[in-house]
Formats: C-alpha cells, sequence, structure tokens
C-alpha cells in the first residue's frame, strides 16, 4: 500500500475564524488526508448566499460580505466543510454588543464546550484516523478520539496558557499604567481546560520555540513536540525600493497592548530622539487606551488598514520591531521579512528570525536592548540593506505552501506511528 492508501480520514476542528486552522484544513487536504473541518461560520458562496446578500441594502451587504470573505478559504473544498453556526452567531453577538460584553467570557466558554460536545460526538460516530483540534475546545474530542484509537492533536497557536498568565500578571503590577490594555484575569475553566488538554493530546504541534518552551515548563514531554512555523503570502508582500528622501520608518504591527511590548518600544523610541525618524503604530488598542495619551508626540497611530492594503505600510517602512511578551507565532513578522524589513523581536514572539542575520533578538522588558538595535540599523544603512535582502530570503522558506508540506508531514508520521 502507498502512505496515501494506509492512513487517512482526519477530523479538523476549530469554531471560530483562525486562518492557520483553514491552512491546516487545506494542507491535510493537498495530502488526500482530510475527512472533515468542523467549524462554526463558514461562507459557502451559493446561490442562497448570493440571495441573501442582494436582497439586503447594499452598503450592509457589502459590510456582511467582507466579513463573511474572512470565513472562508481559497481552495478548502466546501463539500468538507461541517459547520456548527449557531453557538458562534451567539458568542459573536454578545461579545460585539457593548451592554452585552461583560458576559463575553461566559459566552466564548459555551460557544467552545459546546462546539468541542459537537465535535466529539462527531468523531465517535466517523473514527477518523487523527483529530487537529485548539486550545480550549479540544478536551471531549479528545476524550472520544482514546476512545476510537484516533490519534489526538493539539495545534498550539500561541505559548501555554499558564505561562502567559504569569507574564501578564508581573507585567501589571510593573506598568500599571498599562494595566488597562491587559486582562484583569484568565478564567480558571480556560486554564484548567487548556492544561488538560495539553497533557492528554499524543502530538503538539508548536508554532515555535518559544511554544515548546512554555509546554516543557508546564509538564509537556519535549518527545511529544513537533516545531512548525507558519508562512507568509510572499507574492502579496514584497519589498519595495525605499525613497531615500524619507523619514526613517520604525512599524509595529499588530494589536496595541502591554502583551506586546508596547511600552518598552515608546521609551526606547522616546528615549532616542533620532532625527527624521518615525514610530509607526498600526492597530486597534486594547482597553480604553488612555494608556497612549502620554506618548501622543512620540508615535503615529493608524488604527485600521484593509489587508489589501497592508503590503504598502511594510514598503514604506525601514525596519519592523516586535517587543511581544507573550505569542505563538507572529504573522506580522513573516510579512515584515518578505517585505524586506530588518526585524528587531523577542524570543517570546516566536519568530523565525535569525539574530544578527535577518534582524535581532533581544530580550523581553529590554528598553537598553530596543534602543541598541534600532540605533544600529538606523545608522548603518548597508546593514540594513544585508538584513533586508536576508530577510528576504528567509520568508521565501516559509511560504504558505511549505507550511502545509510540513504540517501534513507531522500528521502523517503521527497517524502512521500510532498504526504501526
Amino acid at each position: 500500500m502507498t502512505p496515501e492508501e494506509t492512513v487517512g480520514g482526519v477530523t479538523v476542528a476549530h469554531p471560530g475564524h483562525l486562518l492557520v486552522a483553514y491552512q491546516a484544513a487545506l494542507a491535510l487536504q493537498e495530502a488526500g488526508l482530510l475527512d472533515r473541518f468542523e467549524t462554526g461560520v463558514y461562507f459557502k458562496n451559493g446561490r442562497f448566499a448570493r440571495c441573501l446578500l442582494a436582497m439586503l441594502p447594499q452598503r450592509f451587504a457589502a459590510r456582511l460580505s467582507r466579513q463573511l470573505q474572512r470565513r472562508t478559504h481559497v481552495g478548502l473544498s466546501e463539500r468538507q466543510v461541517k459547520t456548527h453556526s449557531w453557538a458562534e452567531l451567539i458568542y459573536l453577538l454578545v461579545a460585539r454588543t457593548p451592554i452585552l460584553r461583560n458576559w463575553a467570557g461566559r459566552a466564548l466558554q459555551w460557544r467552545n464546550e459546546h462546539f468541542d460536545a459537537l465535535v466529539a460526538r462527531a468523531v465517535r460516530k466517523g473514527r477518523p484516523r487523527a483529530v487537529v483540534c485548539y486550545d480550549s475546545c479540544a478536551l471531549k474530542t479528545f476524550e472520544a478520539a482514546e476512545k476510537v484509537g484516533s490519534s489526538r492533536i493539539l495545534d498550539q497557536v500561541v505559548g501555554h496558557i499558564r505561562a502567559g498568565v504569569a507574564i501578564l500578571s508581573e507585567e501589571r503590577k510593573l506598568h500599571p499604567d498599562f494595566a488597562d490594555s491587559i486582562p484583569a484575569a484568565v478564567d480558571a475553566w480556560a486554564v484548567c481546560r487548556c492544561s488538560a488538554e495539553a497533557l492528554a493530546a499524543d502530538r503538539i504541534i508548536a508554532a515555535s520555540a518559544y511554544v515548546q518552551d512554555t509546554l516543557v515548563a508546564n509538564g509537556v514531554p519535549p518527545s511529544r513536540i513537533a516545531i512548525c512555523p507558519y508562512g507568509v503570502d510572499v507574492e502579496r508582500f514584497r519589498p519595495a525600493p525605499r525613497a531615500s528622501d524619507r523619514p526613517f520608518r520604525i512599524l509595529f504591527v499588530g494589536q496595541l497592548s502591554q502583551r506586546k511590548g508596547i511600552k518598552y518600544l515608546l521609551e526606547a523610541f522616546k528615549a532616542l530622539k533620532l532625527e527624521k525618524a518615525e514610530l509607526v503604530l498600526m492597530g486597534g488598542t486594547v482597553g480604553n487606551g488612555d494608556y497612549l495619551k502620554p506618548y501622543a508626540e512620540v508615535f503615529t497611530h493608524v488604527r485600521h488598514v484593509p489587508y489589501a492594503e497592508l503590503p504598502r505600510y511594510y514598503r514604506m517602512s525601514d525596519i519592523f520591531v516586535y517587543p511581544s511578551l507573550h505569542e505563538g507565532s507572529a504573522l506580522a513578522i513573516y510579512e515584515a521579512l518578505a517585505s524586506g524589513l530588518p526585524v528587531i523581536a523577542t524570543h517570546n514572539s516566536g519568530s523565525v528570525v535569525r539574530d544578527g542575520i535577518e534582524g535581532f533578538i533581544v530580550p523581553i522588558r529590554d528598553i537598553e536592548a530596543l534602543k541598541e538595535k534600532i540605533l544600529l540599523l538606523y545608522r548603518d544603512r548597508p546593514l540594513r540593506e544585508r538584513m533586508s535582502a536576508q530577510a528576504r530570503m528567509r520568508a521565501e522558506c516559509y511560504t504558505w505552501h511549505a507550511y502545509r508540506t510540513r504540517l501534513a508531514g507531522i500528521v502523517r508520521d503521527d497517524i502512521e506511528r500510532k498504526t504501526f
């Protein structure tokens, strides 16, 4: 028998909108392994959907269409997508309605547990060869998979939840002025669930070495962990000539919160007082945003940019800085590398940047290290140009196609090991 004939029937399950879950489903479909992708809302562009959009006012229909287009993925077979929409729709209603937001945590818990139970039922009935699940919505599915002999694979997209709780609790005490940008507490159900899922999995796919470190620190044997970095669209994100007469531009892309280490970047740039230089922070604020007011003269804030316009902002920048405290593997860093930007990041950002080659890796919470590396790249244009070329070459090793090939190989190996 060929490998394709000896394995198959993999279920991928995630209740929300997560790019890497779509990529995982597509990876297994391309490898001939996917049985079903279980999710919440997924836009199947059929006749019913087109008629519904046509009946709505044009402005509203256009806005809804843009949101729905995020809930689909080119190349993924709609026949293999199974949706459980109502729980997701109720959660979205609660999370996005101001008067109901205090209930968002409970709604998220209910959505995840409800979705997990539905997938577990499908696993008991369908008996797939493996299930690929995600944090906080996998526990019942893993229990069902164990009973029917399916391999249990956890795709860990962020560092272990206990590591995040510890770091962010420290951060609230260190910088109370930025505490509003950090959740006051992580629900106990999430900590218990995620911890149990990590221990129950036969295999954990970790997005980065940082994720692996946090898993090992919380009791997961290294032998059960496989590192699989993410990817980037290297055709969409490309380098461009940089005009010499414009300011030296430092770019950050992501949510503006202290989890991303924003205060450390602001303090570093403020202290440097560079001539003809600017710091651009792109992304929505977490919390009320008052913590940014003392730095109003330090940076330019670009709140919301359509994804189609995002590459232009990378091309208009000189370097990318991402001093995050707790991540999985930040997609924005891959985009910056593909755009030819030298990157300054932390180990905790989960990047594929090699220190001194495509940029620099600095310790978390280290303003002096940020200042030193920013100043070095500001002053040394030949170094920037060398790192820019290396950044692009590095990104070309981490396309989404390469990610899918790596992930499918991990899943196939795990199934074959369990089988034999």
